[in-house]
């Protein structure tokens, strides 16, 4: 089971761009797709205020 605290949604590197949240990790296979909050990945980078 994947941790709910390492989500898309708690990433620093799912950004909003051009009206659909996408990842910004260029380490990540999802680099430049759209993301949905509650996917996953392995490089997942902790956001600002997110424990």
């Amino acid at each position: 089971m994947q941790d709910k605290q390492r989500c898309c949604g708690t990433c620093r590197y799912h950004e909003f761009f051009t009206g659909e949240w996408c990842c910004d990790n260029e380490e990540s296979e999802a680099y430049g797709l759209e993301t949905e909050a509650d996917d996953y990945c392995d490089e997942y980078g902790e956001r600002e205020g997110h424990q």
